[in-house]
């Protein structure tokens, strides 16, 4: 993944809580060793404090795609699947940050109607959790 897609993806993630602020550090630090004539905003990442998570929004905005490219949305939901299937996220926990990404991001029409379409049938099937994670199982990323 390239430095713009890799800052929309950590941008969006910071935005939804599924990655911490010291992850974005230790990236933009192994860009700016590996390529010291790197975009300014790299500096400015590892200037902001690692637990100021709108700081670190904010110094990635010069590097990002507007909006979210589905590759990006594709690898955040992978990320979910990956998450809730190991369980390190509860289902609760996941529903959450689907909404979020509903109601917060410019998603694809065809994975927008399809999250949609996935939070009607989880009501309708009683919540169980089943439709959830088949539904992101579509977007598993490969080890």
């Amino acid at each position: 993944m390239d430095h713009a897609l890799r800052a929309t993806y950590y941008r969006t993630a910071l935005l939804l809580g599924l990655i911490q602020g010291a992850v974005v550090h230790r990236w933009a630090e192994q860009v700016i060793d590996q390529e010291p004539a790197s975009h300014p905003a790299f500096f400015e990442i590892v200037s902001a404090s690692p637990g100021d998570l709108s700081a670190l929004r904010y110094a990635l905005w010069p590097l990002v795609i507007e909006p979210d490219p589905p590759a990006v949305i594709e690898e955040l939901l992978g990320g979910l699947n990956a998450d809730l299937a190991s369980g390190a996220r509860g289902l609760a926990d996941t529903i959450t940050v689907l909404r979020q990404m509903r109601s917060m991001l410019r998603l694809p029409p065809a994975i927008y109607e399809g999250l949609n379409a996935t939070l009607v049938a989880h009501v309708a099937e009683g919540k169980s959790g089943q439709v959830i994670a088949k539904w992101l199982q579509e977007f598993e990323q490969e080890p």
